[in-house]
């Protein structure tokens, strides 16, 4: 355990001084958000699971129009973060009018370069570009790739063709793209099984550019037994995301109800929310993906066919999350974290935006100015063997009291960021 506490400890500080960027992405179905007084009265419960998962681009569908975009934007992601961009709100060039996509970003950590509509039969695929905005973005710009879309909902063969028709026209989308782009392909996909033939489509090696599940959590392939398991009358949850065994990765539906008319009962039983990432996350040295880091926020793994707000679904999200998000959208958000050696700040140039008021030896408690210019809103400490221990929310005060009474006796990190970490012990 020593041995790796300090390993642990060498690798944080290397990392540290070299600097690093962490990118967080999420994509949530927003439920039907409109600009009407039922969606604005329910807003704040997505600035509360903002605040909670704290990401840094934000996809969503289900929007209606500009209107409703600009109230949540103003009234949801920029308290959450006042560095916060939007893109272009485009209506629909698809079909498909009334569900609309859009995307939310973080400006201190990307640029947006480019935008389109790509129109299908049913909904628009909207495609973003964006670059990281590294000290080295000039002569080693990183590029990244987002495509965000919501395909055909409901079973039958029709549905599922529908499915595949847009997602070949994404897939031919990646022919225009560099070989070496990173993609990230976002939506709620409405994918009841990986055996799908839009799903397969999705993850053929021979795309131009392969798109892989970070979560590799597929389904078991249909036997060779000439049973057609998409009849209803064959169906066979094995092959399936609809089966407990799937428990942990269902995205929908956080309700056994509806509420106030709107969204789908049934309880936790599908993986209809995704985002989907090319291979070469899991091979560059530019932009990698963060493992295990894909997650269903509030999907404790112990809800399946219940809501996602009942206090027997118990584990490492709160119940006011999970009453958050209940209350929310009947689908839970979908998060997967992207990294890069590079650094968007030079930690030589900038002074750390936090210190200690007193020693760094402290008993029950400590305290720490704040930089009033900072554009951070939390800092996180850890233990020496690198385990998250709590993470404090930046306000508007410039003094921060923080409590350590319930600390066992030991040496601790405090990190707002990529600044190098500031050492406490507590005695």
């Amino acid at each position: 355990m020593l041995k790796k506490g300090i390993f642990f400890l060498f690798a944080f500080f290397v990392c540290s001084l070299k600097g690093q960027t962490e990118i967080k992405t999420m994509f949530y179905n927003t439920l039907n958000y409109n600009s009407d007084t039922q969606s604005q009265n329910r807003t704040h419960h997505l600035k509360t699971i903002l605040n909670e998962v704290k990401p840094d681009l934000f996809m969503i569908c289900e929007i209606k129009n500009e209107t409703a975009s600009n109230y949540l934007f103003d009234n949801a992601i920029l308290p959450f973060n006042k560095s916060f961009s939007k893109v272009t709100f485009k209506y629909s060039e698809s079909p498909a009018t009334g569900l609309l996509q859009m995307a939310y970003y973080n400006n201190k950590k990307l640029t947006l370069i480019a935008e389109e509509i790509i129109p299908t039969r049913i909904r628009d695929i909207n495609h973003y570009t964006f670059k990281i905005n590294t000290k080295n973005s000039t002569i080693n710009p990183i590029i990244i790739e987002v495509f965000v879309t919501h395909l055909k909902a409901s079973r039958g063969n029709d549905n599922m063709q529908k499915r595949l028709e847009s997602t070949e026209i994404f897939t031919r989308e990646l022919d225009r793209l560099p070989s070496d782009s990173f993609v990230l392909f976002a939506g709620d996909f409405n994918f009841y099984t990986s055996n799908e033939p839009a799903f397969q489509k999705l993850i053929n090696v021979t795309n131009s550019i392969k798109i892989i599940d970070p979560a590799n959590r597929l389904c078991p392939t249909f036997p060779d037994n000439g049973i057609d398991y998409f009849n209803e009358d064959n169906y066979n949850s094995t092959y399936f995301w609809n089966n407990s065994s799937f428990a942990d990765v269902h995205s929908q539906s956080t309700r056994t109800f509806q509420i106030n008319g709107d969204g789908a009962g049934g309880g936790m039983d599908d993986r209809f929310d995704f985002i989907m990432m090319s291979e070469n996350f899991t091979s560059s040295s530019d932009l990698f993906y963060v493992n295990e880091s894909y997650t269903s926020i509030g999907n404790n793994g112990d809800c399946y066919n219940s809501y996602v707000s009942n206090p027997s679904c118990s584990g490492f999200f709160s119940q006011s999350l999970r009453n958050t998000l209940f209350n929310f959208s009947d689908h839970l958000p979908v998060v997967m974290e992207i990294e890069t050696p590079e650094n968007t700040l030079s930690i030589k140039e900038i002074k750390n935006p936090i210190s200690f008021l007193s020693k760094n030896i402290i008993s029950n408690e400590f305290q720490i100015k704040v930089n009033s210019k900072i554009d951070f809103d939390h800092f996180t400490i850890y233990n020496q063997l690198g385990q998250k221990i709590k993470t404090i929310a930046i306000t508007n005060q410039q003094i921060i009291q923080v409590n350590t009474s319930n600390f066992p006796k030991g040496i601790y990190y405090l990190k707002v960021d990529a600044f190098k970490p500031l050492k406490f012990i507590k005695i």
